[in-house]
């Protein structure tokens, strides 16, 4: 569903926004786009990566729908194929590297959500604890770092060492070792992303987008005027990209 989007970023972060660039696509979902500048969106099903040269894509059908992927590591993306619990790791061609089975894992994992982390390890929410964790899919190690989490989960975002959790009760930010940087209320959000480098995008239910550049940093809105009908964003490299489901729009974030 499109969003009328009134852009809302922190008064102390940034500028203005300029429009870059508007680039047409056609795409049930746009991903992002990644530090090499290749961009990455859904189509009937499949991940396609496009550059300037070459387009690349991915699909296995036999998995269900795609559920989630993550390009934080360009090298190794991860897509997250819900319907049979199963994380798909590709390279940065969209072959197939190796892939995680959560259900023939040790201690069978049910999650909700998975998520890029640090050191071979993904974090994921166990749906039947409800609470996050850490796993290591070479040691099979798991680590929980949050106890049982309350309210039905909206959203979830994430960089290598912070994870940040949108329940309809509230917003919470832990750390690797599962220590608490930020928990308060959920003033009405209703997704997350995580942008680079260590921020994070907030959206409520009017359309309006709060950003924090660190990650225990408080949410600050200001209105900058531009109108788009927002599907999905990002924010990259001070380069935000809005997608309305015909173009995606790229604003240079430029500071005071």
């Amino acid at each position: 569903m499109k969003l009328l989007l009134f852009l809302l970023l922190p008064v102390m972060a940034f500028g203005q926004l300029k429009l870059k660039d508007k680039m047409p696509l056609d795409a049930d979902r746009f991903i992002g786009v990644d530090s090499y500048k290749n961009t990455y969106f859904l189509v009937n099903n499949a991940l396609i990566k496009t550059s300037d040269k070459d387009r690349w894509n991915y699909a296995d059908f036999t998995l269900g729908s795609i559920t989630e992927v993550d390009i934080i590591n360009p090298l190794r993306i991860l897509v997250y194929y819900a319907d049979f619990n199963i994380v798909v790791f590709l390279d940065n061609t969209l072959n197939e590297i190796e892939r995680i089975n959560f259900n023939q894992v040790e201690d069978y994992l049910n999650i909700e959500t998975v998520r890029m982390a640090n050191n071979n390890s993904v974090w994921v929410f166990n749906k039947d604890a409800q609470q996050l964790e850490l796993y290591n899919y070479r040691s099979g190690k798991r680590s929980i770092i949050s106890q049982p989490i309350q309210g039905n989960l909206l959203s979830t975002a994430s960089d290598f060492n912070f994870c940040h959790i949108l329940t309809e009760e509230e917003v919470i930010t832990y750390n690797v070792y599962g220590s608490i940087l930020r928990s308060y209320d959920n003033p009405g959000y209703t997704r997350l992303w995580a942008s680079s480098p260590r921020g994070v995008l907030a959206l409520d239910k009017a359309g309006t987008i709060y950003f924090t550049e660190a990650p225990a940093g408080e949410f600050k809105p200001r209105v900058e005027g531009v109108k788009i009908a927002v599907k999905d964003l990002q924010l990259s490299s001070e380069i935000l990209y809005i997608y309305d489901g015909d173009f995606v729009y790229s604003f240079k974030l430029t500071k005071p």
